[in-house]
């Protein structure tokens, strides 16, 4: 999802709600007195506030329970994501909501604290959710320039799913390849070693290379030291075989692609491992908090 101008009207909303939260607290707490006039509400409890911490004042508990909708809403995207069909708004405006209300969460949460860690249960909640956004913010960050690099690194690109099964064709192509230059090779047609040179050349660098899961180290992984390698076996074999050595030349080269394909998809991905995971523990771990608050609360 990349940030653009379009996302402006959620900025602004979760930038007004969170002067509002701000404002509440500073005449909750006497930092603002309230013009004269004015009356805060009874119902938020009185100012300053008599029960410490601030996260079991009125006011502090609706900052906690807002937060917590929103830590539901948002692991509710992948849900979401899922049931396309559902007349529930598009993916992309929920993609926008899922970004900027847990923006919003960030001032709730300080303001809800009161500022302050608290014992060794708030602090490993603090450290929870600090994970969270963090794993979040990198989300973002790799959602909105990775694209871009992609675009500029990858001449083509080919369907994700279908790379094992692209990379295996290119595998049984090389190793048909490999049949029919041995074949030659054991005709011997006028004393030619070029067939001789290419089985070597499949045997020792094309074949494992193309076979391997993962070919970092190969000379052949590096676009320069593939050039060279078959720049150097172009000038050794017949002028007849280089059509070959060309098609070779192909298949690495779209091996390579595919390999920095699906590096780039693991770096655009990868992120939801931390994320998703400790997001849910977030929420479970908050469900605990607020239970161990309201049952503290009225006792």
């Amino acid at each position: 999802m990349r940030i653009d101008r379009s996302h402006f009207p959620w900025a602004a909303a979760a930038a007004g709600v969170a002067a509002l939260a701000v404002l509440a607290y500073a005449v909750n707490t006497s930092v603002l007195p309230l013009p004269s006039g004015l009356h805060f509400p009874s119902l938020l409890g009185p100012i300053p506030p008599t029960r410490i911490p601030y996260g079991g004042t009125p006011l502090g508990l609706i900052f906690g329970l807002i937060a917590f909708g929103i830590f539901l809403f948002a692991a509710a995207l992948g849900v979401r994501k899922k049931k396309r069909l559902w007349p529930l708004g598009s993916v992309q405006t929920w993609l926008k909501a899922h970004l900027w209300l847990t923006v919003l969460t960030v001032p709730l949460i300080v303001l809800h604290s009161g500022f302050r860690v608290g014992g060794p249960h708030t602090a490993w909640l603090l450290a929870l959710y600090t994970l969270v956004m963090a794993s979040g913010v990198l989300g973002i960050i790799l959602q909105h320039f990775l694209p871009s690099v992609m675009r500029e690194s990858l001449p083509r690109e080919v369907v994700f799913e279908q790379i094992p099964h692209l990379r295996a064709s290119l595998f049984e192509a090389a190793t048909h390849m490999r049949a029919e230059v041995a074949e030659a090779e054991a005709l011997g047609l006028d004393g030619d070693v070029s067939p001789g040179i290419l089985c070597r050349f499949l045997d020792e660098s094309c074949l494992p290379f193309l076979a391997l899961k993962s070919p970092k180290g190969q000379h052949l992984a590096s676009p320069q030291g593939a050039a060279e390698m078959f720049k150097a076996l172009r000038s050794n074999v017949h002028p007849d075989w280089r059509a070959r050595v060309s098609k070779m030349e192909g298949w690495c080269e779209s091996r390579r692609l595919m390999d920095l394909q699906t590096k780039f998809q693991h770096w655009l991905h990868g992120w939801l491992l931390i994320h998703v995971p400790s997001s849910i523990a977030l929420i479970l771990v908050t469900a605990w908090h607020a239970w161990v608050g309201l049952r503290f609360l009225v006792s």
